[in-house]
Order: C-alpha cells, then sequence, then structure tokens
C-alpha cells in the first residue's frame, strides 16, 4: 500500500471574484482562500501566489507571497489531515480596461511540504467580473 500524501485542494469564494473600481485603472479584489488538506497527512504551505490573467490564461500581474503573510495575520500555516483553513485577502492591483473586459481570471497557486517531507503544488483558477 502506497503511504498517504498531504494533497491540499483550494477553493476561492466568491467564484467568480469581484474586482471594484477605485479609479484609473486601479481595481480592488476581495475574496476568500480556502485550503482544505484532503490526502489524510498534516501539510505546512511554504507560500503562495496570485496571478491576475487576461484572456483567461496569460499572466499580467503576479505576486507571492511567503507563509508568514498568513502567520502574521493570525492564522496558522500547517493545516492538520481533514482540517482547512479559510483567510481574508484583499489586493489592489491597476489594471488595464481591457484586461478585464477580456476573460479576466485569477489563479491562486499554494505550495506545501506534508508531515513526510512531500513537497506539492496545487492551483485554482477563477473568473473576474467588474463590479457596477
Amino acid at each position: 500500500m502506497a503511504p498517504l500524501r498531504g494533497r491540499l485542494e483550494l477553493e476561492v469564494e466568491p467564484n467568480p471574484i469581484v474586482a471594484t473600481p477605485l479609479g484609473n485603472n486601479w481595481y480592488e479584489l476581495n475574496f476568500d482562500i480556502i485550503m482544505r488538506e484532503a490526502g489524510g497527512v498534516d501539510v505546512t504551505i511554504q507560500d503562495f501566489t496570485v496571478d491576475a490573467m487576461a484572456l483567461k490564461s496569460v499572466p499580467v500581474r503576479s505576486h507571492t507571497y511567503p507563509a508568514t503573510f498568513i502567520t502574521d495575520r493570525g492564522y496558522p500555516a500547517a493545516i492538520r489531515a481533514g482540517k482547512y483553513l479559510r483567510f481574508a485577502f484583499t489586493r489592489r492591483w491597476p489594471l488595464p480596461n481591457e484586461l478585464l473586459l477580456s476573460g479576466a481570471a485569477a489563479r491562486v497557486t499554494a505550495r506545501t511540504i506534508d508531515a513526510n517531507g512531500v513537497r506539492s503544488e496545487t492551483s485554482v483558477r477563477v473568473g473576474v467580473a467588474v463590479a457596477h
């Protein structure tokens, strides 16, 4: 029998993410990132990346956050087997209007290591809609 491996499942709410216009092509995106351990082994988040994408797949903005981004907000960076972590995320980005009208999306990618030392990466992609 193969040993169990920690496996992170990602979810973003709301889906699609709502981009609120702030003026001058700046938008605020508020959403929750849900990280659920689904493999049966504790995992520790090493870092995660949020990408803003045009045409559903072309990255136009990207930022990687260390695990301390999570822990500095009072959340644990480790997720026990079968449990989940949900935290609110807000990002302000300059995004060209044509990007948001041409199939904008966001991708969240998390890199983890499980209690057995196995490294993994998982990502989720969601649409972005402009608030009116």
